[in-house]
Parts: structure tokens; C-alpha cells; sequence
């Protein structure tokens, strides 16, 4: 690789590797090619780390050595116009104004950044649905832990349910929930002889689409029901970039929104979005780690921007990214066509290998296909009697499916059956589904037998 000196010849290198992609023919095996995965292997798992397209990889090689090549000078002087450019660009992806987004490592340090930026009071409650994803929950349950705290609430999703019954449920819950605030804020105030006492704030942290199971939600309604319930709405978008279309958040207008370029975007891992609108900014004081405020050329960045542009000593080139994986989506046929072939074949795939292993598929039965974004929730053929232990399980179908098939899944045990979460992305096809039931079936036999 020759050596560039100037970044006008590193834009001009970086764009010439993303427009010599061509669209394939046909997603399925042909699109490998545009990914550096194992030939022996078989990745139905793009849902928990995502995959780098081989052009985005080189584009963000092109980048390091650049920035290697006088780290001063690019982080110092460079750096910041960089990342305004990608804000820009995945600003126009999800319909805002680019001072509304900053990047964020992940999702988890996102959503943390929000949860404890709030001035929190023993009156308040944290709503969370009980699919949510560990980390979230830690911090959730960090900052209710002690005295003079707010509460957790868990609304419970009793799947498989219609997107309408958990929005009737939802709504309810929070009614629920305001009742009993207002309740306690007219004792605390009679405690006091006072007439009226502050009533405390309910803030809901909503899953675009739920981890273990994969289910898609009705975020968006949720979103318009946490405003006629005066609820702050805070979502874990984490599957959203690259899984969901017509994602225009300044209609939708949530309190709080993060998601990841990483899984579904194709971004390099470490690039998260984090958007808060202007109304809310000025709550945000600080990140999860504060922010160093260079000084910087041009115009001065709003405070809520400049907290988020250097953390300390991490890699630049992951925010970046976004903007190369955007460029590389455009190429190979644009998000209609992306998403399309991988909700249909998450359809497809999940039914197939229900028939393969004579089980179920997690799935709205009054309107089928409705929980199901690309990412697919088949039962395991193994009786919740078994006696090997949970840890035994686990770590058994991860080395049987990564040494021995080469092929993976995530699994869960959920409502005492074990589960498989299947992603469907444009270098699968149907056969890696059937090669994905056939090898769970063996497995699942084998633990049977072992009993």
C-alpha cells in the first residue's frame, strides 16, 4: 500500500475500495465474497458481533495508517471535523440534525450515559421489560440500589402476544404505575401538612428489538404511549441501524435513542449512536467517561457535543466507520434490498428448521411474521428434565457448534425450554439453516442419550 500523505489522497483511496464493490447477482454464498468469514464456517450469529465487510475493513486500514503516520496532527487537528462528517451522515440515516448525535462506544455505555445523567429521587420508577438485555439491567439495577433511589418495574412480555396486546398491556402498566406515583406523593405531602408534593418521574427504558428472544417491538407506538403517559422514553435501539427501515426519529421523537453500527450496520466494533434531541441536552452533563474539551478550529460545538468527541486513548477509526458501511450498503443494493432478502429469509429459515426439528417458531399467532425483524427464535429439540446443568449445556453446544459443525447460533433457556436465536444476513442462504437444525437435532440427541 502506498503511503498517504495528504487527507484529500486517503478520501480518494478510501472511496475508489468502496465503489469498486459491485452489487452480487444474488445475496446467499455469492455475497461471502464481500466478507472475510472462515470458508468452513458458518456465521447464523451476525446478531450479537455483526461482521466487517472486507471493503469497510480496508477503508478503515486506509484511515490507520494515515492517522499512524502523525497521530497529533490528524487526532488534534483532523480528527473532530472527521467525526461532525460521519455524524452528518448517519444524522441524515435516521432523519436529525446532526448536533443531536454523538458516537458512543456501545449501547450498554449509551444507555448509561442517559440512566445516570437523570437526578434521581425515591419517588421515581425505571421501567424495563423483563427481556432486557444483562448489562442494561446491571446499571438499572446499580442506580436503584440504596437509600432514596428510584424503583424498578418490570413489564412482562408474555410472549408470544400481538404488537396490539403489548401496547394494551404497556399502557396499562404505566397507568398502573402513575397511579400508584401520584398515590404516594399525596401521602408524602399530608405527612408534611403541606397540600401537594412533587410526584415523582417514570422512565422507560423500550427495546426496539428484544435480545434472547429476537423479537421486533412496537417501539414506536410505545414511544407516543410514554408521552400521553408523561414517561420518558429511553430506547436500547441496539438492533435497530441496519435491521429496521424508515427509522425517522424526528417524527418519532423519543426522549433517548441509541443504537449500534456494529451488529446490523457493518460499522467496525465500537461505533454506537447515541441521539438526544435539544430539548433534552442540557441533562446530559456528562458521559460515562468525560469528555476532554480540545480546543478546536472553525465554529465551537455545542457543550452536549464537545462532552463526546475525545474520551481518552481509543481507536478513531470505529465512528468513522458508520460512514464506509453506509457507502458499502449503498453499493450492494441499498437497505430496501437488504432488508428484504434477510426478513424473508429469517421467515423461511425459522419455519424450516421448526419442520427440520419437529418444533415450534416464537411467532404472533394472529398475524404471523409480526415479532420478526431478521433475526428468527426456533425451540431445541431438549426436554427442560435433562439433568446436566445449565453451565454444562451452554458450554457443550458452543464447543459441539463452533469445533465440531463450525456453524453457530446463540442459544437461551427461556420459560424452561432451550431456544436458538438465528440471524439471517446477506451471505446466508436456506441451506444454512438446515445445516444449522441438523446439527442442533445431533446435538440435542447426544445430550438426551447422555442422560
Amino acid at each position: 500500500m502506498s503511503k498517504l500523505s495528504t487527507a484529500e489522497e486517503v478520501n480518494t483511496s478510501i472511496l475508489h475500495v468502496l465503489k469498486t464493490t459491485s452489487p452480487p447477482k444474488t445475496y446467499g454464498k455469492e455475497a461471502r465474497s464481500f466478507f472475510m468469514l472462515d470458508e468452513e464456517y458458518t456465521n447464523l450469529n451476525h446478531g450479537s458481533f455483526g461482521s466487517v465487510p472486507l471493503a469497510v475493513h480496508e477503508a478503515g486500514e486506509i484511515l490507520s495508517r494515515y492517522i499512524e503516520r502523525n497521530p497529533d496532527r490528524y487526532i488534534r487537528q483532523e480528527y473532530n471535523a472527521q467525526i461532525d462528517a460521519a455524524r452528518a451522515v448517519v444524522a441524515d440515516h435516521i432523519g436529525v440534525d446532526r448536533d443531536t448525535c454523538v458516537f458512543v462506544p456501545g449501547v450498554s455505555a449509551g444507555i448509561a450515559t442517559v440512566l445516570r445523567n437523570f437526578k434521581w429521587t425515591s419517588q421515581d420508577i425505571i421501567v424495563s421489560t423483563d427481556t432486557i438485555y444483562d448489562t442494561i439491567l446491571s446499571i438499572i439495577e446499580e442506580i436503584c440500589a440504596g437509600e432514596n433511589r428510584p424503583r424498578h418495574s418490570t413489564f412482562a412480555l408474555n410472549l408470544p402476544l400481538s404488537h396490539s396486546s403489548i401496547l394494551d398491556q404497556f399502557r396499562l402498566h404505566l397507568r398502573l404505575l402513575n397511579t400508584q406515583i401520584h398515590a404516594t406523593a399525596g401521602t408524602s405531602a399530608a405527612a408534611r401538612g403541606a397540600t401537594t408534593a412533587p410526584a415523582g418521574k417514570i422512565v422507560v427504558v423500550i427495546e426496539s428489538i428484544t435480545s434472547s428472544p429476537g423479537i421486533l417491538m412496537p417501539w414506536k407506538d410505545m414511544v407516543q404511549i410514554c408521552r400521553a403517559e408523561e414517561a420518558w422514553s429511553v430506547v436500547d435501539a441496539a438492533h435497530s441501524l441496519g435491521q429496521e427501515l424508515n427509522t425517522d426519529l424526528k417524527a418519532l421523537d423519543p426522549d433517548f435513542w441509541v443504537s449500534n453500527g456494529a451488529k446490523w450496520g457493518y460499522a467496525k466494533r465500537g461505533c454506537a449512536i447515541l441521539y438526544v434531541p435539544f430539548r433534552n441536552q442540557d441533562m446530559i452533563t456528562s458521559g460515562v467517561l468525560p469528555g476532554l474539551k480540545y480546543a478546536s478550529s472553525g465554529l465551537s460545538p455545542t457543550r452536549f457535543v464537545q462532552e463526546f468527541y475525545w474520551t481518552g486513548l481509543i481507536d478513531p477509526v470505529p465512528p468513522i466507520s458508520i460512514v464506509f458501511a453506509i457507502k458499502f450498503r449503498q453499493q450492494i443494493g441499498g437497505e430496501v434490498m437488504i432488508q428484504k432478502y434477510c426478513h424473508e429469509l429469517a421467515l423461511q429459515g425459522g419455519r424450516r428448521m421448526a419442520e427440520i426439528m419437529n418444533t415450534t417458531l416464537l411467532d404472533c399467532r394472529e398475524n404471523p411474521g409480526e415479532l420478526i425483524a431478521n433475526m428468527v427464535n426456533v425451540e431445541l429439540p431438549l426436554s427442560s428434565t435433562t439433568r446436566k446443568s445449565f453451565k454444562e449445556i451452554y458450554f457443550l453446544f458452543s464447543e459441539q457448534l463452533l469445533e465440531t459443525y463450525k456453524i453457530y447460533a446463540t442459544y437461551f433457556l427461556w420459560k424452561d425450554k432451550w431456544w436458538t436465536r438465528v440471524s439471517a444476513q446477506i451471505y446466508n442462504d436456506i441451506e444454512d439453516f438446515e445445516k444449522l437444525a441438523n446439527a442442533f437435532l445431533e446435538i440435542c440427541g447426544k445430550i438426551t442419550e447422555s442422560n
